[in-house]
């Protein structure tokens, strides 16, 4: 059997459609119909319900994506057992929450790229909610993402850093007070689906802060950007102000006492790959500065 098959079968599951699937994969959906063809015709079973567009996995296929996990989880293991004693190689599926990944990814993969050449980290972005979601489905391996308001069960969460929350608005604005400056303008909420939006949700809704809801964004940046253009006020964490929009805006702490947001990394308790996981772990910590 051939493991890319499976690993494509899982990323239509993940993707729920061949077109997103292909270009997680960057393959073509053409390539993506082939190597689902044949890997039905290899099971001798049908595991798609080709009557919809674009074509949906059945109960069957629902049912081998599942058993095609466990499949691709013990085949990492054996590889990562196959390397030489003491050697670090192997492939390794982070998750990265938007937005984290340029501030902290890109230099910790440079450095584990020096230290362990024959090491590959595969970084996929996502929202919070998605990307805790598949590190338990086993399709990553981990996540870096803001740490969840509630436990999560059979995970760990490992402290990475934390960074303070911001309220922006137009440097015109003479409110004083986070509250009163939320309160006055339409307010650009980022994605509650994203773990800093859900902070921020459940700290307007403690503090009994009513706002004006403007729009629902998955960026901090966009944000940002519309708040210098005089269209609203919003809530963002520190390292999103940079640049010339930054300097067009006034900025408060957010909450009180002021909030700040933990980036951890989250995996399962019982990961085959947690050796993996604890290189990229500590390389983070090392240019975090809490090593």
């Amino acid at each position: 059997m051939n493991i890319q098959h499976l690993k494509t079968l899982i990323a239509i599951h993940e993707r729920s459609s061949f077109a997103d699937a292909a270009a997680s994969l960057y393959l073509t959906p053409a390539a993506i119909s082939q190597q689902m063809r044949a890997l039905e015709d290899e099971l001798q079973v049908s595991l798609f319900d080709r009557t919809t567009r674009p074509p949906r996995l059945n109960a069957h296929g629902v049912n081998i994506v599942e058993q095609a996990r466990d499949v691709l989880a013990r085949f990492n293991a054996l590889v990562d057992m196959a390397r030489s004693p003491g050697e670090i190689a192997g492939v390794l599926s982070i998750g990265s929450a938007t937005g984290i990944t340029n501030a902290l990814v890109s230099k910790a993969l440079a450095g584990l790229r020096e230290k362990y050449p024959r090491l590959q980290v595969r970084i996929e972005e996502g929202l919070t909610d998605d990307l805790i979601g598949r590190v338990r489905r086993r399709s990553l391996d981990g996540a870096l993402i803001t740490q969840p308001l509630e436990p999560e069960v059979d995970m760990q969460i490992l402290p990475i850093t934390s960074e303070a929350l911001l309220v922006v608005a137009p440097k015109s604005m003479t409110e004083r007070g986070w509250k009163k400056v939320l309160m006055a303008r339409p307010f650009l909420r980022l994605n509650r689906k994203s773990g800093v939006g859900a902070l921020i949700d459940v700290t307007l809704r403690r503090s009994g802060v009513v706002v004006k809801e403007a729009m629902e964004l998955d960026s901090s940046e966009s944000i940002v950007g519309l708040v210098s253009a005089g269209l609203g006020v919003g809530v963002v964490p520190s390292s999103r102000l940079r640049g010339e929009s930054a300097a067009r805006i006034r900025t408060i702490p957010f909450g009180s006492p002021p909030v700040r947001r933990q980036v951890v990394l989250i995996e399962r308790t019982n990961n085959q790959r947690s050796e993996l996981a604890g290189i990229f772990y500590k390389e983070l910590l090392m240019l975090t500065g809490e090593v």
